[in-house]
């Protein structure tokens, strides 16, 4: 007996599964009939989405309010797109119960809170825009249950910025880190989840530009410290037409001064000499670039200072003669 009652059970299941699924079938039919798309998400899929829109064509009648019953059978519908200019409260009703539907676009529809009721029970959601809708602060609070949702998009409702924030906190006090909010251009509140994600990623990307700076500079230091007999068109010239010769060149010779031959270099600003071979204590060029950089008279002026490698390269060319090779 128990044997033939767990087959009786059996079969009266499958039976209302074939009779569920012959009823979504023949819901399919009858929304593209009236104009609607149903594009299943993969082949041999049984999710798939849904468009409601306007037969633009007229070869049917266009779907209306008094077919919207037929969206409550879409049980393995996982996005539907409402893109009808009709829809309002009365045309969310039916999707109550669709607990596969993960996005969900009321966007431009005539949607009030009222219809958030509905939307509001529908806790499979992770995508919900509600853009160019009457929603209001009033509203946001039915959402709340939608542990899943992970965008809001808000753009042009009557959602304030305020409401938008202390709902989203919210749901991150309930459990839903994942939830980021959209209501407008530059107004895209990440998260609490991708905040401490990125947080990480900032951290991880400045500690390894710090490593990667101080590995550079201690390679400077080597490179010059290398240099035990600096002469100046080998060693001294490169650095000087790295940073100097913008303003001190063939071009352009502000002060008067020219770097970027010996020959030049010899003359000095404006007949002044700026080196004095075996003295840096009397070079102006070193203690110029000595300078801090708050001081006016630092060269260069503009950008980073010379790193000490080099400035410490510059005094043993002076003190060891200044040579030009």
């Amino acid at each position: 007996m128990k044997i033939l009652r767990h087959f009786s059970v059996t079969v009266t299941f499958l039976a209302l599964m074939v009779f569920a699924r012959a009823d979504e079938k023949s819901a399919i039919a009858a929304i593209e009939k009236l104009g609607g798309r149903v594009l299943y998400v993969a082949k041999d899929s049984k999710e798939y989405n849904v468009t409601i829109t306007k037969n633009l064509f007229n070869k049917e009648k266009g779907f209306t309010a008094a077919d919207t019953k037929l969206l409550g059978e879409l049980s393995n519908a996982v996005e539907i797109s409402f893109q009808h200019p009709d829809t309002d409260d009365s045309w969310i009703t039916s999707i109550k119960g669709l607990n596969n539907l993960k996005r969900l676009h009321l966007e431009k529809t005539k949607i009030t809170d009222k219809a958030l009721d509905t939307v509001g029970a529908i806790s499979s959601l992770e995508y919900l825009n509600l853009y160019k809708t009457a929603v209001t602060d009033g509203g946001m609070d039915k959402l709340k249950n939608l542990k899943k949702l992970k965008a809001l998009y808000l753009w042009q409702t009557k959602v304030t910025e305020n409401k938008a924030k202390s709902f989203q906190a919210d749901m991150a006090k309930a459990g839903n880190k994942d939830l980021s909010i959209n209501i407008g251009v530059d107004k895209d509140f990440k998260s609490v989840n991708t905040v401490a994600r990125l947080k990480v990623q900032r951290a991880a990307s400045e500690k390894s530009a710090k490593e990667a700076a101080a590995k550079a500079a201690k390679a400077e230091a080597e490179k010059y410290a290398a240099i035990k007999e600096p002469k100046f068109d080998k060693d001294i010239l490169p650095v000087i037409q790295r940073r100097c010769t913008e303003c001190h060149g063939k071009d352009k010779q502000k002060g008067k001064l020219r770097l970027d031959s010996f020959a030049e270099l010899q003359k000095g600003a404006d007949g002044e000499p700026i080196v004095t071979a075996g003295k840096a204590g009397e070079s102006s060029l070193l203690a110029r670039i000595s300078l801090p950089d708050s001081d006016d008279e630092r060269m260069p002026p503009k950008g980073n200072r010379l790193s000490d490698p080099v400035n410490a390269l510059i005094k043993r060319w002076i003190e060891q003669g200044a040579k030009q090779k």
